[in-house]
């Protein structure tokens, strides 16, 4: 009971503060100067390298670039530097399928069969199954090939529903799904029916047809070493993974999500009601006071979070330290603005 008063305070938080059409006004009090000051000081105290964003009732209280882009050029990372979000991508897929419900082309509970016959098992899981990882399906992790193949390498592990097991190709699947009900490529729903909505100017898609010129570089820290490291064979981060966005934008997406411009309340209730086998929804975790995604591809690091006063808040980072929990920065960041 306490988890549905807490979405319907987010949902109507967002709506009385009309939000997204003015995320862009950015807050330059006196107060926030310090705490864009104090937040500022702690990033460079952890060498952190990435662009980070915070939003609070609608005012930016920081949107900056910490660290370097690209080490091998000197290329500094800045408030428009674009990331790979990883499975951030998850929760943008989990929008498009639940605007589908809405518009009466899917129900979470149709079976995957309905859309992708012959699929393993395919009568017995459903759409809400691949949602919140309990299909019970495993991918071939030495697969290579084009992202369509990948349905040949799927096998089923458990039953349907009986077990929690996050695994990427949930959301591959529902990249599928989402094609068939809607009648156009993935990316092309998304772009319209998510990043425009949302004003999200930023962002797009990693695609081996159209290779993005990325503004940041990944690495991994290891000891006293800065490594750069390539992303992954792109045909698999098909509807799990293969978003770019910048911090900013990440927070017009909670914005808008929030504020109904994407979703009704009925359909963010469904997406923020964690399964009764994990603390994980449709496309998002729920702990306690606060929802959120983390994102991990290549050299890449990335989580946003909203929280029950209506903060938003975006990290994208491009060296992944484990000196630096990405989990303990936003909570860090949070004290600060509290």
């Amino acid at each position: 009971m306490k988890f549905k008063y807490f979405v319907i305070a987010l949902f109507l938080i967002a709506q009385s503060c009309s939000m997204s059409p003015k995320i862009g006004a950015r807050n330059t009090g006196a107060e926030t100067q310090k705490e864009q000051q104090r937040i500022r000081q702690y990033l460079l105290s952890k060498h952190v390298n990435g662009s980070i964003a915070v939003v609070k009732k609608d005012k930016v209280i920081f949107n900056e670039g910490i660290g370097l882009a690209n080490r091998a050029n000197g290329r500094a990372n800045l408030p428009s530097t674009t990331f790979p979000i990883g499975s951030i991508t998850k929760m943008m897929v989990a929008t498009s399928i639940l605007q589908l419900q809405e518009k009466g082309k899917l129900s979470t509970e149709d079976s995957v069969a309905a859309f992708i016959p012959n699929f393993p098992n395919g009568r017995r899981i459903k759409l809400i199954h691949l949602l919140n990882h309990t299909s019970g399906i495993e991918e071939n992790l030495f697969f290579h090939g084009k992202s369509k193949d990948m349905l040949k390498g799927i096998s089923v592990k458990y039953p349907a529903g009986k077990k929690w097991d996050y695994n990427d190709i949930n959301y591959f699947v529902l990249g599928l799904v989402v094609e068939k009900a809607s009648g156009e490529p993935l990316h092309t729903y998304i772009q319209r029916n998510i990043f425009d909505k949302a004003s999200m100017t930023h962002s797009g898609f990693m695609t081996q047809n159209r290779p993005v010129t990325y503004t940041s570089k990944g690495y991994l820290k290891t000891g006293d070493y800065v490594l750069p490291v390539n992303l992954l064979n792109l045909a698999k981060l098909f509807g799990c993974g293969d978003i770019y966005s910048t911090a900013l934008d990440l927070c017009l997406f909670d914005e808008a999500l929030l504020s109904g411009k994407l979703l009704t309340e009925r359909s963010l209730k469904e997406m923020l009601t964690p399964g009764s086998l994990s603390k994980y929804g449709e496309g998002v975790y729920i702990n306690g006071n606060m929802v959120y995604s983390r994102g991990v591809v290549g050299g890449w690091e990335t989580l946003h979070v909203f929280f029950k006063d209506h903060t938003v808040m975006a990290i994208l980072l491009n060296v992944r330290d484990k000196n630096n929990n990405i989990h303990q920065l936003a909570s860090d960041i949070k004290n600060i603005i509290q």
